[in-house]
């Protein structure tokens, strides 16, 4: 297959695991930054720097935009006014008037959209997707998904509490897997502590809650975690059950995941890495291959389940939202 040309947008830390991901899979990729790192970055990795965007973006096959998120809108809308493809860090958009104006116009444009929601990626989450698409822990499930993270990015924590912060971002990963897993959500119960809503727990610097109800009948209890300290930079766990059985996970877990009252629950969290394998799904889809394992409906329903959890958890009630259809076992 030819090798694909990959404008980088942003140079931070998920910009340095993407360029690792892209290198592995034999992209071309050259990057741009407003902030002066993205020499720097280009050079570990054998990429080119180059100077603005419109030169970024000029033949690429895709860019991958890995900047704060409300730069997300401006630079995927002149992505797929030049024709290019657009890779792009979760949450596509900083509201969803906006994802849906990128989606749209992707589709328009007849370019691919590929937002990157790497929990997915994890080994041990997509044997878990694979666990329920097949029914093997029954019905009636009950999830409870937790992320927790050193809080390193000036930019989140500046978000105002009403914007949703850690609700709108971090919650997101939990999120996409309940999504993933049960399908369409139709009510969200958020709370949420930090930032200037109110004092967040000692040793955190923000914290979200959030209960969803599916159509399809399940509950999922979505919880995420902001640190002040870097010790562990992130840490994943979920509890999912259902009336045959139940799949347990923890990232700090040396050994396989635990799975009880199902039939040789051989899975776990060993594998390759997330990003490498998103971007070669990616890579794949740009060159004609399979589709992703998600793709634009999935960033918009992610998108309309955290910012109904904003809602909640600025107003202090629950938020109905309508089924829009696919999700669960998808």
């Amino acid at each position: 297959m030819r090798q694909l040309d990959v404008a980088l947008i942003g140079a931070g830390l998920i910009a340095r695991f993407h360029l690792d991901a892209w290198t592995a899979v034999g992209a071309s990729v050259r990057v741009h930054s407003t902030d002066g790192r993205a020499e720097e970055l280009a050079g570990e990795f054998g990429a080119k720097a180059v100077g603005s965007l419109d030169e970024a973006l000029d033949g690429a096959d895709a860019v991958d935009i890995c900047t704060p998120t409300d730069s997300h809108h401006a630079i995927a809308m002149a992505a797929i006014a030049a024709g290019v493809g657009v890779v792009c860090e979760k949450p596509l958009a900083a509201s969803l008037p906006e994802a849906e104006e990128i989606v749209a116009a992707a589709a328009r444009a007849g370019v691919p959209l590929y937002p990157t929601h790497n929990v997915r990626f994890a080994p041990a989450y997509a044997r878990l997707h694979a666990l329920v698409a097949s029914g093997r822990l029954g019905t009636g499930a009950i999830g409870r998904f937790t992320v927790a993270g050193h809080h390193p990015r000036p930019w989140t924590a500046e978000v105002p509490a009403r914007s949703g912060g850690i609700l709108t971002d971090q919650m997101l990963h939990g999120v996409d897997i309940a999504y993933w897993l049960f399908g369409d959500v139709v009510r969200v119960h958020a709370e949420y502590q930090g930032d200037i809503a109110a004092p967040a727990p000692t040793g955190a610097v923000a914290t979200g809650t959030a209960v969803l109800t599916h159509a399809s009948g399940a509950l999922s209890q979505v919880v995420c975690r902001w640190t002040a300290t870097p010790q562990p930079p992130f840490r994943l766990t979920y509890q999912v059950t259902g009336t045959d059985g139940t799949a347990l996970y923890d990232s700090e877990w040396p050994q396989e995941t635990r799975a009880f009252g199902v039939e040789d629950p051989a899975f776990g969290h060993f594998g390759e890495k997330p990003f490498l394998s998103e971007i070669s799904e990616f890579a794949q889809g740009l060159l004609g291959g399979p589709e992703p394992r998600l793709g634009p409906h999935d960033a918009l329903a992610a998108i309309r389940i955290t910012q109904a959890a904003a809602e909640s958890a600025w107003s202090g009630r629950a938020v109905d939202l309508e089924p829009i259809g696919k999700g669960a076992a998808a």
